[in-house]
């Protein structure tokens, strides 16, 4: 668990107020409907934020390359022990995946930078989100993802947030307003006349951001 020492999270830990014998027989179970709750989340947000030329490929090329560096210190023992994180035997060979993964985004971030002459759709943004949350939970880096992915957050927040404002005014008021212009967070900065080329530059920025204090938590134990 990031910021905490010496504590690995075990899944028993959402069941704990049943039986021990209950606990072990059910986990298996709770382990699945998490891990269907975070390739949801991270597969819808990662296609809300594929919304302008090079925002969705340029932000997961730099969370692949974050999860590359967990892979890499969780697979080497001697890494692993010095930054007080769980060793998983063998983990290390997802490096090559993950550089997989940032070639087939940057090398098609090269063709969808601004003006894009071809376009990801929802099949591979839903695919991507589902291969950074797979990668998570594989390197049990799962409890990092609102941090890692936080660009991918800010975007489905701000659409649950558009959505539920808006049916709460209207029906107490008659009529729907909203908090921004338009969601997903991108388009609502679109609208305020910024370029799309400065909005997806900034956004990459604040993923780098993200990706940074990620990897600072391994130390901030």
């Amino acid at each position: 668990m990031p910021f905490i020492k010496n504590n690995e999270f075990d899944y028993k830990s959402l069941i704990g107020f049943l039986p021990e014998p209950v606990q072990q027989q059910w986990v298996w179970l709770v382990f699945i409907i998490v891990t269907i709750f975070i390739i949801a989340g991270v597969s819808n947000g990662a296609n809300l934020t594929d919304g302008l030329d090079g925002l969705a490929a340029g932000t997961s090329s730099i969370i692949g390359a974050t999860l590359g560096v967990f892979a890499y210190v969780s697979g080497n023992i001697i890494f692993s022990d010095y930054l007080n994180i769980m060793y998983i035997p063998h983990v290390g060979e997802l490096v090559i995946f993950a550089s997989t993964f940032i070639g087939a985004t940057v090398g098609f971030l090269w063709y969808n930078s601004y003006p894009a002459q071809i376009f990801m759709g929802d099949t591979g943004s839903l695919t991507i989100g589902g291969i950074i949350a797979v990668f998570a939970i594989i390197v049990r880096k799962e409890l990092l993802l609102p941090l890692l992915a936080g660009t991918f957050l800010l975007e489905s927040l701000s659409v649950m947030l558009q959505v539920s404002y808006f049916k709460y005014t209207k029906r107490k008021y008659g009529e729907g307003r909203r908090i921004f212009l338009m969601s997903p967070l991108h388009h609502h900065y679109q609208k305020k006349g910024i370029h799309e080329n400065k909005i997806v530059v900034r956004f990459w920025i604040v993923a780098i951001f993200f990706a940074v204090l990620a990897i600072i938590t391994l130390k901030i134990r």
